[in-house]
């Protein structure tokens, strides 16, 4: 078995997707009043709205089965639900579909992350906590275990290592002429050109406290090197090409015209600022004046120094 999750924004957006042209045959309705798909996206679209913070309420989770694994609609309900328990989302709103519109029998489950609380439900290691419920799964059914990077196999305790296979899906495609400048380019030159020949450019960019290698393409698609190929990474890069001499050119261009502007507005302190607007109305009128230094006054009986 083979899990997959996705956050997003739009409830009735992917009820449309489950559902498009009758593929998606509807198992259940939890914690729903509604009787369809679509009226059940609306239903927990008010209901997410009573969070204030969560701005990506919906839950879309994928379960996929071997060709081998026979199983009843029964069981994917039972499935669908023992994840969402795993993710703790038992007693959330959630409609369960299955499709067979592939090989592999699979179900789709539309939850909304938001529970009757108000809260939206922790997102963390779900991956993990997915991969851990479908190995239990396949140990009890006696069905082949499927090795994933996130949780050890129950006899085993091994997980996936090395790179992927296959690509990211929600991946943007890159010419083959970016691919092999990243990969076999020996110099910045070199690899600026390779990927400008193509209608790219590649950008450092500020990540967090680090920095990271940007592909930029003709249509505004935003990819990481690293994503493409991990010998990609800026790191990667560094290491093989040394620093990026265009690089450190943008740098410096940059920080010459931050320090540009704060020269020509230096900035004022709150003294600064009411002195300037109480100095008209507390010198108008005013000038100043000389007065005679007065003497010291004498003790009698002492004598003059």
């Amino acid at each position: 078995m083979i899990g997959k999750l996705r956050k997003g924004e739009s409830f009735t957006g992917l009820a449309r997707y489950l559902t498009k042209g009758g593929r998606g045959h509807v198992l259940a309705f939890d914690n729903l009043a509604s009787d369809n798909a679509v009226a059940a996206a609306h239903e927990m679209s008010i209901a997410a709205v009573t969070s204030r913070r969560t701005t990506r309420p919906v839950l879309h989770l994928s379960l996929s089965y071997a060709l081998g694994e026979a199983v009843t609609t029964d069981q994917m309900c039972t499935d669908a639900r023992r994840v969402l328990m795993a993710l703790g989302l038992e007693g959330h709103q959630a409609v369960i579909v299955a499709h067979d519109d592939t090989d592999h029998r699979h179900v789709h489950v539309m939850a909304n992350r938001v529970g009757p609380n108000s809260k939206a439900a922790s997102d963390s290691q779900s991956y993990a906590k997915v991969e851990a419920a479908l190995r239990k799964i396949e140990v009890e059914r006696d069905w082949a275990p499927v090795v994933g990077r996130n949780a050890p196999a129950p006899a085993t305790g091994r997980r996936m290592t090395g790179h992927r296979t296959s690509r990211d899906p929600r991946q943007h495609q890159v010419p083959d002429r970016v691919r092999r400048s990243l990969l076999h380019a020996e110099t910045w030159a070199d690899l600026h050109q390779g990927v400008r020949g193509a209608g790219w450019r590649l950008e450092i960019v500020q990540k967090g406290r680090g920095s990271g290698a940007l592909l930029v393409g003709p249509g505004g698609e935003r990819v990481a090197a690293g994503r493409i190929d991990r010998a990609a990474t800026l790191t990667n890069l560094r290491r093989r090409l040394g620093r990026d001499p265009e690089g450190r050119k943008r740098s410096l261009a940059a920080l010459a015209n931050s320090r540009a502007k704060d020269s020509r507005r230096a900035p004022l302190s709150a003294g600064h600022v009411l002195a300037a607007a109480l100095r008209p109305i507390l010198t108008h009128g005013l000038k100043p004046t000389l007065r005679p230094r007065r003497a010291a006054p004498r003790l009698s009986g002492l004598p003059r120094l």
